[in-house]
């Protein structure tokens, strides 16, 4: 009974504070709007990404990363009797920020949330090698759906075999049940992180997915001359054009003269 209430006290918690939504927290403090009625409307980095630019971003991700691995991490050392209260609270977060109650259940696709819970782990510094060649990979595919995919999954890969290889000293749990618990949690997160990228998939297989010149971004945040103000594209695409009035009457008027 009070290894149930512990469990609930993480879950709890956890759920809470995945609810947290550095994008919207950002978009409104910086940009003064509402990142669910800009761009694609969700709530996540890939939309700051198109439509506040590099910076914001990444000042998201590094968020939503904290925020996730910090909370697991947390847990990890309070109840260091339960083999599994990492996982538990990383299991939880994710559901809150895909699920935020105060969102009527609609938040971000949990791609950032899920890298924080890898790159606290004891294989963060996989992770962390994983997330320096995606990134590079970024610059040449175009496709911010297909990076998350390809980070993510390739931490599942990896850490599912880690965990039924490595030799852990599990206090609570049997190693063999410790994986499979484990395995299912991550495969399931992947699972609803898929069905959550339902939509990108859909215009992955039509060929009518947005693209992301990601390069570009990137460039022009690191890039830019000393004192160049650098203009998001979403303030370019809604500036007034300027109108180029020819002043034909004055013309007339050089005309008549002559005559």
């Amino acid at each position: 009974m009070e290894t149930a209430l512990y469990f609930i006290l993480i879950a709890f918690i956890s759920y809470f504070i995945g609810t947290i939504n550095f994008s919207k927290i950002l978009a409104w403090y910086f940009r003064h709007k509402d990142i669910t009625k800009v761009g694609s409307g969700n709530p996540g980095t890939m939309n700051m990404l198109r439509s506040f630019g590099f910076g914001l971003a990444l000042a998201t991700f590094l968020g939503e990363v904290v925020k996730s691995g910090l909370t697991c991490l947390v847990f990890q050392l309070i109840f260091p009797q339960f083999d599994i209260a990492y996982f538990l609270a990383g299991f939880f977060v994710i559901i809150g920020y895909m699920f935020p109650v105060w969102s009527k259940f609609k938040g971000g696709k949990g791609v950032a949330c899920f890298a924080g819970v890898f790159l606290f782990s004891e294989l963060w510094y996989v992770a962390l090698g994983w997330f320096v060649i995606c990134f590079i990979l970024f610059m040449f595919v175009n496709y911010g759906s297909v990076i998350s995919f390809t980070y993510i999954g390739g931490l599942c890969i990896g850490y599912t075999i880690y965990i039924w290889l490595a030799d852990l000293q599990i206090l609570w749990l049997s190693q063999t049940t410790y994986a499979i618990i484990i395995t299912v949690t991550l495969w399931f997160l992947y699972a609803l992180m898929l069905f959550m990228h339902r939509g990108n998939i859909v215009r992955l297989i039509n060929h009518t997915e947005n693209k992301i010149d990601f390069k570009a971004k990137v460039k022009s945040v690191f890039c830019h001359k000393k004192g160049e103000e650098i203009i998001e594209e979403e303030l370019v695409e809604h500036a007034p054009e300027i109108e180029i009035v020819i002043e034909e009457k004055e013309n007339e008027d050089k005309n008549s003269t002559k005559q």
